[in-house]
């Protein structure tokens, strides 16, 4: 049975969460709620965007570059609402993302800079995880776990300022339908949920009646533990 967790219980003993995404918008409408209360318990958040998210539009009238340019913005605006300490992309074309040998190198130097104890990112074996950008992210973020926690892998990454080896100690898999076992109340903080999604205007231009689809995605983990809306992890055990 799933943890009911309207306490943040099963983050008790995060200090420093980096949330591994693929695109801007995916961790405010995945996991907002979540992460703004546990910035509003102190946890320093650190969001990764693997790509610049530079084809989601059907607006003509913009091309990649105008797009990419809104993007992070709107990622900045969309921090500020949640409290997050600082945002990162790593500039991969939209709709082509790889978990390959250089996406994990860059995944693992943030684990060593941030000095991240927790990972949020795709569950990227879940089968209903059909974008391709999705799967690759979450596999990526997974990848590097290890390595970055090796003195002898990628030694440069750790001449820098305040990098040291990687120290994850805990990982929770949002997008799952695969045995979530954590299901967080974010109720009370919807509306902060709501407002950083809506921050992503090229996304979401009408505002919130863009946001019924995500609503009924939050209502059914909610559903399990008796609550209007909630969020679902799978925790992950490392070593």
């Amino acid at each position: 049975m799933p943890q009911k967790l309207r306490n943040l219980d099963a983050f008790a003993d995060v200090k420093r969460l980096i949330v591994i995404a693929a695109h801007p918008d995916d961790l405010e409408t995945i996991c907002g709620g979540t992460v703004y209360q546990l910035a509003q318990r102190g946890v320093a958040i650190f969001s990764v965007n693997c790509t610049l998210g530079d084809i989601g539009t059907a607006d003509k009238t913009v091309n990649r570059s105008m797009l990419a340019a809104a993007r992070l913005e709107e990622t900045e605006d969309a921090a500020r609402v949640l409290g997050i300490v600082q945002t990162f992309n790593l500039g991969r074309p939209d709709g082509e993302l790889l978990p390959d040998l250089a996406l994990r190198a860059e995944i693992a130097r943030l684990y060593r800079l941030t000095q991240a104890d927790t990972l949020f990112t795709f569950d990227p074996h879940w089968t209903g995880q059909i974008h391709p950008d999705h799967r690759a992210a979450g596999q990526a973020a997974l990848d590097a776990y290890m390595p970055s926690k090796m003195p002898l892998y990628k030694p440069a990454q750790l001449n820098e300022q305040d990098a040291g080896l990687g120290c994850l100690e805990r990982v929770f898999l949002f997008s799952t339908d695969r045995e979530p076992d954590v299901i967080v109340d974010v109720t009370a903080v919807y509306p902060h949920k709501i407002a950083a999604t809506i921050a992503h205007k090229t996304q979401f231009p009408e505002g919130e009646k863009n946001l019924d689809w995500m609503k009924e995605l939050d209502k059914k983990p909610g559903e399990k533990i008796g609550v209007t809306y909630a969020e679902q992890f799978k925790h992950t055990n490392v070593w």
